[in-house]
């Protein structure tokens, strides 16, 4: 039949063309109702709940069409509903007396439909994705002709529908998170500079939210990657429970999300959706398994004031997140220009640190340990200094932060240890040499094959040797760095435990690690001079260090009674400016030229 032919060529040149979908289907209706001129046409979507929605009906009024937008598929849910719960066609010939119109009859009939043959359009995996209906204006069943035109209208719109489909999964995966459900950064840039632009231009104002989860690697490492997965997507529809209509929730990253608040006129409108998205991030997790808690950090940047485009409130943003992170964690931050400076420096330091490391810029500088028992210089403390070409000599405190995250401590760190074994060689036999070692360092797998090596380098006893760590970091639960500390003990190494009774140091570590030394912290030490109760504490430790058989050092005594006190209470060797401050080795040989021959400090007070 000609005219059948040039329907099915029409429609697949407006689908073949890019034509929309809603397009293509109403021209699909009129030129099958020209075919058949005593019938209405219609093609509804079935969604994956089962529920129907009108895409064409040219013929019919918008109300009707509308009404049944939402309906649920099901038995008696008339002729289009029955078609799509039994995946058969089903033909009603009399709507006012058919039981699976009587919900629906009241709308059909006052628009003189009598009848109504509808079938499903099934994709190629077999779901009803639609159904394509004859309406009769009396009661009458189809017509051979009419058979023969739904069939092919039928086949068009499966091509049609399923192609949509296609382009919907193509769009999904190029605009949204596949994990989680909401936006992903290319929907969120290409959006986002929109919602922001039309905010300013109303007088609305924006702002951008960077949002950052606290802990998410652990639970990820620790209970796998499903778990991460849902606690991903349960943070997506907690933020996305919480946003105003208009606002934009993606996600940017691993476990980064961003949204863009469409009306953020004041700073308490801001301030109050950070306030209320940590509030609603703070109810454990159901990860199936487990539940969990998961902390986070945001960083905010509001338009106009930060900005007027996207990009450069997303990095501002970006810039108060790490300010929140550094501090802490489980905050939010709000942008400005100090923070942006203070970023630039660490960035500079960043660049000038890998210059450093091949350059040779770096150097030790030692502070004598003093026992008190002889009076005499028993080992010196190796500490870093970095003579920076342009800032001059630099101490830890400026940069090794920034080291840290720019993953070069393990290496700067092997530099400390090597040439504190090599500068060993210029010191009496029976002085030790004291370096700290970072946790980075205890966990990297073989660290202790390198401290075998810088020894085995510089020829040095290993007795001679004293590997500090920080009393303050989580040591005693770490499988991995309790092996590598028995490991380089087995080898003669003394263990020292830093900063004991400072910042989160436990007796506990005494008991779990292998620790000859403890030192005790410099905060501590110093109030014990003027604060009872803190030197009751320092008299503590050391006579329980003691009575296990460890032995004790304070670190930063800087006056006499200070030192006096500390001989009192039994301390074994003091360390601080009270003896002398940390300087290059060559000072320290250069006096001794003048004494016995002993590397001793210029001070005599111990």
């Amino acid at each position: 039949m000609q005219g059948l032919r040039a329907l099915q060529h029409s429609v697949l040149e407006s689908l073949a063309c890019g034509a929309p979908l809603r397009e293509a289907a109403s021209e699909l209706c009129r030129r099958a109702e020209r075919l058949a001129p005593d019938v209405i046409c219609s093609v509804l979507t079935v969604d994956r709940e089962g529920r129907l929605h009108p895409l064409a009906g040219p013929s019919l009024p918008d109300h009707y069409s509308m009404s049944l937008d939402g309906m649920r598929m099901g038995p008696d849910a008339g002729s289009c509903g029955a078609a799509a719960y039994f995946g058969e066609p089903v033909e009603v010939t009399d709507i006012e007396n058919d039981p699976r119109w009587a919900d629906f009859r009241a709308l059909a009939l006052p628009l003189g439909l009598r009848a109504c043959w509808s079938s499903p359009i099934r994709a190629a995996d077999d779901r009803v994705v639609g159904t394509f209906a004859f309406y009769y204006r009396r009661c009458r069943g189809a017509s051979p002709l009419d058979r023969t035109i739904v069939e092919t209208c039928v086949h068009l719109c499966a091509i049609a529908l399923e192609q949509e489909e296609r382009k919907e999964r193509i769009h999904r995966l190029a605009y949204f998170d596949a994990v989680t459900g909401v936006a992903n950064r290319a929907s969120m840039e290409q959006h986002g500079e929109t919602t922001v632009a039309a905010a300013v231009a109303n007088g609305f104002g924006a702002a951008i939210h960077c949002i950052d989860l606290d802990n998410f690697k652990e639970i990820n490492d620790t209970l796998g990657h499903r778990a991460g997965d849902i606690l991903l997507k349960s943070v997506a529809e907690r933020i996305s429970a919480i946003v105003n209509k208009g606002d934009i929730v993606a996600r940017i990253g691993g476990d980064e999300f961003a949204v863009v608040q469409s009306h953020a006129a004041s700073l308490a409108d801001v301030g109050g959706f950070a306030t209320r998205l940590m509030e609603a991030m703070a109810a454990p997790f159901d990860l199936e398994e487990a539940m969990a808690t998961v902390g986070v950090s945001v960083g905010i940047a509001r338009a106009p004031k930060d900005g007027y485009d996207l990009r450069t409130l997303m990095r501002k943003a970006d810039f108060a997140l790490y300010e929140a992170k550094s501090s802490g964690r489980g905050h939010f931050r709000f942008f400005d220009p100090q923070i942006e400076s203070r970023i630039a420096a660490n960035r500079r330091i960043w660049q000038d640190l890998k210059q450093a490391v091949a350059g040779g810029e770096f150097e030790l500088h030692f502070q004598p340990i003093v026992a008190l028992d002889r009076t005499r210089v028993c080992g010196y403390e190796a500490l870093l200094r970095w003579r920076h070409p342009r800032d001059g000599l630099r101490t830890p405190e400026d940069f090794l932060p920034v080291a840290t995250k720019a993953g070069l401590l393990y290496e700067i760190g092997g530099w400390i240890l090597n040439e504190a074994c090599a500068c060993a060689a210029a010191l009496p036999p029976d002085t030790r040499i004291c370096v700290n070692v970072a946790q980075v360092q205890l966990e990297k797998t073989g660290f202790a094959d390198d401290v075998a090596a810088a020894l085995a380098a510089s020829r040095m006893d290993p007795s001679r040797l004293e590997i500090e760590i920080a009393g303050s970091v989580r040591l005693a639960d770490n499988a991995e760095i309790l092996g590598c500390l028995t490991a380089i003990r087995a080898q003669g190494v003394s263990i020292a435990l830093d900063d004991f009774g400072v910042g989160g140091s436990a007796l506990a570590h005494l008991d779990a690690l292998p620790v000859d030394r403890i030192k005790i912290g410099r905060p501590l030490a110093q109030e014990a001079q003027t604060s009872p109760r803190a030197a009751t504490i320092v008299k503590t430790i050391i006579a329980l260090a003691h009575e296990i058989g460890i032995a004790t050092t304070a670190e930063g005594v800087e006056t006499d009674p200070q030192l006096s006190m500390l001989r009192q209470f039994g301390c074994d060797e003091i360390q601080g400016f009270v003896i002398s401050p940390p300087r290059p080795l060559s000072a320290f040989l250069d006096a001794a030229e003048t004494t016995d021959g002993a590397a001793q400090p210029s001070s005599s007070r111990a």
